[in-house]
């Protein structure tokens, strides 16, 4: 099997930036996985370290993620995505991982998807990152 693609919720980069032994740091240093995020959820990013006091490592963090452009207006996403999540702010993430055509969108936050739609619908899996790690290691990833 080759390179495995995941689209990362924000939460999940602060997770690993707050810890060095989790699966979300786990699965950065993975080369074996496409890390995706759009450009909002960088920005996002970007402001909770701020806000938070969370040091941005001197190497970046965004440099092994492939970052991208979503190109949806607000009505657009609405339309689209809202009636797959439970918090509105959170349909620009599952937007990304449609639109970039992963099988898996990983979050620590699943109570925020509608996790069994958003499979049949789209054939995104949502999953925590400890749970995608289990899921590799049946593979022999």
């Amino acid at each position: 099997m080759g390179q495995v693609k995941v689209f990362l919720d924000s939460d999940v980069l602060v997770s690993a930036l707050l810890s060095k032994t989790g699966a979300s740091f786990k699965i950065l240093q993975n080369s074996k996985i496409t890390k995706i995020i759009s450009k909002t959820i960088k920005k996002e990013i970007i402001d909770v370290a701020t806000r938070s006091n969370i040091n941005l490592p001197s190497k970046d963090i965004f440099q092994s993620l492939k970052i991208i452009t979503l190109k949806l207006e607000k009505p657009r996403l609405s339309q689209r995505y809202f009636p797959y999540v439970l918090d509105q702010e959170d349909s620009h993430v599952l937007a990304g991982a449609h639109k970039t055509k992963v099988k898996f969108l990983l979050t620590h936050n699943l109570k925020h998807y509608q996790v069994a739609k958003i499979r049949n619908d789209f054939g995104v899996s949502v999953m925590k990152p400890g749970l995608f790690l289990q899921y590799l290691r049946s593979l022999g990833i």
